[in-house]
This record gives C-alpha cells, structure tokens and sequence, in this order.
C-alpha cells in the first residue's frame, strides 16, 4: 500500500480540489517539495520565494489559504502576512504560520494556524483540511 492508499487521503483530495493556496518559502527544495505534497489533493498552489512574488501574487489571484515562512530572508513573516491580509487576494483567506520554531502558546494576531517544519503529507493534508472545514460549514 502507497501513502496514498487510504481512503481518506482519497476523500481529501475530493474536498481539497481546487483549493487556492499561496506559499510563501524562500529554500528551492522546501518549495519543490510541498507541491508535490500538494500534487495528489488537487490543491492549486502557488508558491513563491519571496515577499515580492507574494505581493505579486495576491495582487493578480485570490486565496483560500495563505502558508507564510516566518524565517524569510526579505521580510519579517509576520510583517508580510499582515500586509498581504490587507491585500484583495487574500482578505478572505486563512493564514498559516510555517515554520521551524516551535509552536508558542499564544499565535501572533495575524495566524489562525500554524505549522511546525518538517511535516508530514498527513499533517499537511490536516492541516489544510482543517482551514477548509469553517468555509465549508458557512457557505
């Protein structure tokens, strides 16, 4: 059996189909590998290397979710996640904090999530799925 031969990673892929997710990650090989983590659910990502690409990025599409690195070489995490929250591609969209620290008692105000490097195609999928459910509830 592969790592995606459960059942319900099938049924995540059903409901995570279409998801529109921006990525902020700066290392070449962290952003190779989360869209292939992504590929099998059918999540449309876009990710970018920098703050710039991110603001480029939320200028021109509209987000579901929102992964943003706290340890990016440009900008403060925080900072652009705060900015790019304000911009039309992302007001309606969940933040995700993603990072190597471990997660604090309290999310900065900007967060609704976070998520803790390395990680698992599981806890991605959950993590991702959990975003989902609130927007699934209320439409």
């Amino acid at each position: 059996m592969g790592p995606y031969d459960d059942g319900s990673i099938r049924t995540a892929r059903t409901s995570l189909d279409g998801l529109r997710l921006l990525a902020v990650e700066d290392h070449g090989i962290g952003r190779v590998l989360l869209q292939a983590m992504l590929a099998p659910f059918g999540v449309d990502a876009t990710v970018v290397a920098d703050g710039e690409q991110a603001r480029d990025a939320a200028r021109k599409m509209v987000f579901d979710v929102v992964f943003v690195d706290l340890g990016l070489p440009d900008v403060a995490g925080e900072a652009l996640a705060a900015e790019l929250r304000e911009s039309s591609g992302c007001r309606e969209a969940v933040f995700v904090a993603v990072t190597g620290r471990a997660r604090p008692d309290s999310l900065p105000a900007v967060f609704d999530d976070w998520l803790e490097k390395p990680f698992s195609v599981g806890v991605l999928h959950h993590r991702l799925l959990t975003a989902t459910l609130p927007r699934a509830a209320s439409a």
